[in-house]
């Protein structure tokens, strides 16, 4: 009887080491091995890469060129973007932080909503609003749409349907980080400095944006990696137009595979380099100063108080309308144009009347669309449901392990890497470890699909859960119950998962949205198996309009519905 106890314990530390094992063993499997394989694949393969861009005296220095050309032109075009989002980010995010109005939901619902919609149907709702007389060309009466597909915006020369998708799609990270930086800070500060007489902007430069910093740095960074790493929209809105992430899936197709996975090695190094600053800044314990910088001289500060207040009394609230604007004009607009033209395309082409131009037509005619956008569909929602759940099965011990051990700060760092690098890579990397050219354990299609998607929704699962878990006294609460005679086990059952029931359901939900609306890791794995955001790219590249303009209400109508859900679920 003596020795009960003791045996209880030596059993019950080989199952938490069991699965402690099972757990690190499902993330390196599903999670790190996919993420970081494509690097170790240059180093094996160097000499195939090597020639194939450096050596070989027919197609390397074009092959060379080509790598610098994009990077160069998607770098650029993500400076800016983040540039803009700066601008006009930080104005939305401290308007949702710290003010009430009329309207406040329905604001964070269309900020939030380009993170659900599937970003080949933003793309192609952009493109129908400024280049067709469907969009706000014939809104605003004009015989013809607003803008060209090859027009570029001054001085930056960017084409400016891939500004407005990368802005679409980068923005909510902005505002989203920023915001909950800033409501985690005391508004006290900013009362006591209106009270003794600073104005708005006063405040913000001396108080706010010191304290907010490690958020803001937190967000640009994102919206970086995200605007470097889009697929889906680019493609259908690019033209001639080539950014990285849509050379690594040309360059598949064109089975110049070297070439590819050289640059997909690039981006996850420009990844890693991107995150591990922003990490080291997060966990700085001790927060930035707020005093006067030593450049700031009396007269100096004296010419920014003028300033200050010469901007706050002729702006006031302008920098709120405008960053409201720009949200309308990008993602609402284009939404409301889609699912308003698609009725009067329904049986022909309402410029011309041939019913070749109708959607009832492309989707039940020869072309035979309703079968492909059937089976798409059926695709789609079997990946996003698959991958969910296993990244779901993987995600919640990981955050036990997370918050429990040492080294799951170290986790959480990479489990970080997905979610900036740019899909294209992600899926190539997965490719050249599971398919035909690594392991040749599965072929290019469904299953591939879902290995993939469950690399990035591991992360997208584990961080609403870590915050929950973070922002609920968990451990202490565990602590009583254990003292109380409970088992750790029954602790989590009864007391650790009903706390997280709504960090859990939030990961959820953006996941399977994710997973849904997926486009560049897609395509290069996918095979024959579309999905609908990949159909959708398809008909465009195909010229049918009609069919993608259904697809694309489709999809967003299935985004709205899903952000409905969302909404209800977590604000229960």
């Amino acid at each position: 009887m003596n020795d009960m106890p003791t045996d209880f314990f030596e059993k019950r530390k080989i199952i938490t080491k069991t699965a402690l094992f099972a757990i690190l063993a499902s993330f390196l499997v599903f999670v790190l091995m996919p993420t970081i394989y494509i690097v170790s694949f240059t180093f094996t393969k160097w000499g195939e890469i090597y020639s194939e861009v450096f050596a070989n005296p027919i197609i390397a220095s074009e092959n060379w060129l080509q790598i610098q050309t994009v990077l160069l032109f998607s770098f650029r075009i993500a400076l800016f973007t983040i540039a803009f989002d700066f601008i006009f980010g930080i104005p939305l995010a401290y308007l949702l932080a710290r003010k009430r109005f009329l309207g406040k939901g329905v604001l964070e619902d269309i900020i939030t909503l380009p993170l659900v919609i599937p970003t080949s149907g933003f793309g192609f709702a952009t493109l129908i609003t400024w280049t067709t007389i469907s969009g706000l060309g014939g809104v605003l009466g004009f015989k013809s749409g607003l803008l060209n597909l090859a027009d570029r915006i001054p001085v930056i020369n960017i084409p400016f349907l891939i500004f407005a998708v990368h802005v679409g799609l980068t923005l909510p990270y902005v505002v989203l980080t920023i915001r909950a930086k800033l409501q985690e800070l005391d508004p006290v500060l900013e009362v006591a400095s209106r009270t003794l007489g600073a104005v708005s902007l006063t405040t913000f430069r001396r108080i706010v944006f010191p304290l907010a910093l490690p958020g803001i740095f937190s967000g640009l960074v994102l919206a970086f990696a995200r605007s470097l790493g889009e697929t889906g929209a680019t493609m259908v809105v690019a033209g001639v137009s080539t950014t990285a992430s849509i050379a690594i899936v040309r360059w598949v197709f064109e089975f110049k595979f070297a070439t590819a996975s050289f640059l997909g090695c690039l981006l996850v190094v420009i990844a890693w380099a991107l995150i591990l600053p922003v990490e080291i800044l997060l966990r700085r314990k001790r927060r930035l100063p707020i005093s006067r910088s030593p450049l700031q001289t009396i007269g100096m500060e004296g010419r920014f108080l003028s300033i200050e207040k010469f901007i706050s009394r002729r702006l006031h609230h302008a920098k709120e309308v405008a960053g409201i604007t720009v949200i309308i004009l990008i993602v609402v607009v284009p939404i409301v144009i889609v699912l308003n033209s698609i009725f009067p395309y329904w049986f022909r082409d309402p410029y011309t009347g041939r019913p070749e131009g109708g959607v009832i037509y492309q989707l039940f005619g020869p072309s035979n669309y309703f079968g492909a956008l059937s089976r798409a569909t059926f695709t789609s929602f079997a990946v996003a449901a698959i991958s969910t759940y296993v990244a779901t099965c993987i995600a919640i011990p990981l955050v036990y392990v997370i918050e429990r051990y040492r080294f799951g700060s170290i986790i959480r760092s990479v489990l970080k890497i997905p979610l900036i690098v740019p899909t294209s890579a992600l899926g190539l990397s997965v490719l050249l470890l599971w398919g035909p050219r690594g392991l040749g354990m599965v072929n290019p299609g469904i299953w591939l699909i879902i290995l993939t998607h469950i690399v990035f929704s591991v992360p997208v699962i584990v961080e609403p859960t870590i915050a929950a878990y973070e922002g609920s006294e968990i451990l202490s609460y565990e602590e009583s119950a254990r003292t109380l005679g409970a088992t750790s086990y029954d602790a989590t059952e009864t007391i650790s998962l009903p706390l997280l029931k709504r960090g859990i359901l939030a990961g959820v939900i953006l996941s399977f949205t994710h997973s849904l609306g997926e486009t560049g890791a897609t395509f290069i794995v996918m095979g024959s198996d579309l999905t609908v955001p990949t159909l959708v790219v398809n008909m465009v590249e195909a010229l049918a309009i009609p069919a993608a303009l259904f697809s694309s209400a489709y999809l967003i109508a299935i985004s709205l519905v899903l952000l409905a859900v969302f909404r209800f679920l977590t604000r229960r």
